[in-house]
């Protein structure tokens, strides 16, 4: 009888066991990562006081990007989560950026996402290109962006993988 039972107890835990590991993750698709290299030129965000000066960089992961084009730079600045309400999908604010310096981040596109897009926050605002943006929903071409800040403007641009096959 207590073989039986011992039995039948180490039957139902590796069921239990291995139908945990097999039905665990299913409904979540795996994260998907871009590589992203962040670089500011010697004389980004210039003003009257300095040829050059640190910045700070929004990332926000949008589903469409209409809203974020036609939008004015004081409001993203100011009340960036109200207007972008109706697409945002995410938004990280970065650490300063300063003058000639890369860095190096990676970044988890969410699901839903089909826009990346980045706003700059330079000191004299009214004169600069502060928002790029780059279109995120077909995945199979992009793997690393660049962000680059030179001077009053912000790029963003995808560096295509090159193929193994050299012809």
């Amino acid at each position: 009888m207590i073989k039986f039972f011992f039995t039948t107890v180490l039957c139902c835990s590796v069921f239990f066991i291995t139908g945990c590991s097999v039905f665990s993750g299913l409904d979540e698709p795996e994260p998907i990562y871009i590589s992203t290299i962040l670089s500011a030129g010697e004389h980004a965000n210039p003003s009257k006081l300095s040829t050059a000066n640190p910045v700070v960089i929004k990332l926000y992961q949008l589903n469409s990007i209409d809203t974020f084009k036609s939008a004015q730079a004081l409001d993203l600045y100011q009340q960036d989560t109200r207007v972008l309400a109706d697409s945002l999908i995410k938004k990280k604010t970065l650490t300063s950026l300063i003058p000639k310096e890369k860095r190096k981040l990676n970044i988890e596109l969410l699901s839903g996402t089909k826009y990346l897009a980045v706003f700059v926050q330079f000191s004299n605002y009214s004169q600069a290109k502060t928002r790029a943006w780059l279109d995120v929903s077909n995945l199979d071409d992009i793997k690393n962006i660049t962000i680059s800040i030179d001077s009053l403007t912000v790029n963003i641009q995808s560096i295509e993988q090159e193929s193994f096959w050299s012809w």
